[in-house]
């Protein structure tokens, strides 16, 4: 049950559980003493026509302060507790590759992580709230009048029971609402991306219909689950009502009847009768709340357990001769879909320089982002001789932070200006920052400083020449570029990499001029072909076997 993994997460932090029991002993021993100091001062008034003394007043103003802060200290630890959880489970999530789409990682991100707090910050301090609180008060009953205590221990379990009743049936839809949100929030942004294609087609208006249809299913799941909710509050409003009636008619006819009660006693059995069941009622309405928590948290735990599944640690060996070594490597992207590579054995050594071939889709760019560490292999292993191996990448479509030209260059890492400029300058971009009025603080991308394709392809080459990296992966990064700036790439790349381990992603004949050796993949393995020597294709097989081809 997710609620145990909750909880697995609330125990991290027993220093907060801890200070909500001492916050909710200090409610509960406010509420003891609050309602007694209340009955005394009625019964001084309306029985002896006395004024109470000052001293009663004093103890009954400090219940009520006392009551007041140790509740919001309550809520206090709560609302923190909430949010070291939640900054947990982001963190996992982020740290992790995920395989969903990008839509339902952002869903789960934002909204599914939000309606999980309500368990930490409602759920969990009225739990202890509602343990302590009728706890105290059934102790004092049964000291001051224990009809009263037999009547509240008999009509309490009631409460519960409906509430749990209702609370699975509300995690259940909760679950649904979630999951819906998810794949509601992924085809949104799809159509969002695909706005310009929707427009030429003319189909706007069929994905405006269809928006609106599955907002009107979003808002029907949602009414659904506070139609529960609404029929939960009833029952619990009528159960308490039944108790505290049941708890008045045995006071009143033991203080009227049968004068077996005084009228101080029956007071406060009076007032702590509410005080009982509310504090029974509010652990039922938070109870409502923790399902529906329940019910996000199946969402997100489902979608980190896939990822465990998957997701395999990099592997590091400093004895190998390698730099990366590929043993046995498959790799598929879905569970329901074919393998894309199947068992790929690699060798990767410094100063080599390698060009993947082969048809459109055959998986050059998954075996370039499996070495990369962008994604896991599902079997076999990928090692690297060091963990600070570093490995830089220079693609067709870089991807640029909302963020400075600093932090774009540097990866949010620590270098000095004087580096960031000398790499500006050898792309070429120093000119054009430099006329810039924050320099290389200027805001880049959404709302800020838009740059053009081939003024991109340069910054991202800036980052790898900061870097410095023992292994570089190029995906035709001068494609569709002017003559001047795949001049000024294909230059810094033969004066800065000549030496370095290269493996270049081959979409055009020209590319493999200077590489020395070919990889060609097709049907999930790869094929070797030396390019100095002219020799055939050679088949490594899922054994390792080297097999001539025809």
């Amino acid at each position: 049950m997710n609620v145990k993994r909750l909880m697995q997460y609330a125990f991290q932090y027993k220093w907060f559980l801890l200070l909500l029991g001492l916050m909710s002993i200090g409610v509960a021993s406010a509420v003891i003493v609050q309602n007694i100091a209340i009955g005394k001062v009625l019964h001084r008034i309306l029985m002896h026509g006395e004024a109470p003394h000052f001293t009663m007043w004093a103890i009954l103003l400090a219940s009520l302060l006392l009551r007041a802060l140790f509740t919001s200290a309550n809520d206090m630890v709560g609302n923190h507790l909430a949010g070291r959880v939640q900054y947990r489970l982001r963190n996992a999530m982020l740290n992790r590759r995920l395989t969903q789409p990008i839509g339902a990682q952002l869903a789960s991100l934002t909204q599914s992580i939000n309606d999980i707090a309500p368990f930490f910050n409602n759920y969990l301090p009225q739990v202890f709230k509602s343990m302590l609180v009728p706890a105290f008060i059934i102790v004092t009953m049964c000291v001051i009048h224990l009809n009263t205590a037999l009547i509240m221990l008999v009509t309490a379990p009631f409460i519960p029971l409906f509430y749990i009743v209702f609370g699975l049936k509300t995690r259940d839809e909760a679950k649904d609402k979630m999951t819906y949100f998810n794949h509601f929030s992924q085809r949104f942004l799809n159509k969002v991306q695909g706005l310009v294609t929707l427009r030429l087609f003319r189909k706007t208006e069929d994905s405006i219909a269809s928006i609106d249809q599955e907002s009107t299913r979003f808002r029907t799941l949602t009414m659904q689950i506070l139609k529960s909710a609404f029929l939960s509050g009833l029952m619990l409003e009528f159960i308490s009502m039944l108790g505290i009636g049941i708890v008045a008619l045995e006071v009143g006819l033991g203080l009227i009847l049968f004068h077996n009660i005084s009228f101080e006693t029956a007071v406060i059995a009076l007032l702590f009768a509410p005080e009982f069941y509310n504090a029974i009622k509010d652990l039922g309405q938070s109870f409502h709340t923790g399902k529906q928590s329940e019910g996000a948290a199946d969402v997100v735990f489902d979608m980190l357990d896939e990822t465990e599944d998957t997701q395999r640690t990099a592997a590091y060996d400093t004895t190998q001769t390698p730099l990366v070594r590929l043993n046995d490597v498959s790799f598929r992207y879905d569970a329901q879909q074919p393998q894309v590579l199947q068992h790929i054995n690699l060798d990767i050594r410094r100063g080599e320089h390698l060009a993947l071939v082969g048809a459109s889709g055959v998986g050059k760019t998954t075996l370039a982002q499996l070495i990369a560490q962008s994604l896991r292999p599902t079997h076999g292993t990928v090692t690297y001789v060091s963990p600070r191996l570093q490995i830089g990448m220079l693609s067709q479509s870089p991807y640029l932070f909302n963020a400075t030209i600093r932090e774009n260059v540097t990866m949010f890492q620590k270098y000095t200006d004087t580096q960031v400029w000398q790499v500006l300058e050898e792309v070429g971009l120093k000119h054009k920052i430099t006329h810039l009025q924050r320099g290389i603080d200027t805001s880049i991308g959404e709302g800020g400083e838009m740059l053009s394709g081939g003024e991109m392809r340069r910054l991202e080459l800036s980052r790898v020449l900061l870097l410095r990296p023992d292994l570089i992966i190029l995906d035709e990064p001068t494609t569709g570029l002017d003559i001047e700036t795949e001049q000024l790439i294909q230059e810094a790349i033969d004066k800065h990499f000549t030496t370095t381990a290269m493996i270049v992603i081959a979409h055009r004949a020209s590319t493999l001029n200077h590489v020395q050796q070919h990889i060609v993949l097709r049907d999930g393995g790869i094929h070797y072909s030396d390019a100095r020597r002219q020799s055939e294709p050679k088949y490594v097989s899922g054994r390792g076997e080297a097999t001539n081809e025809d």
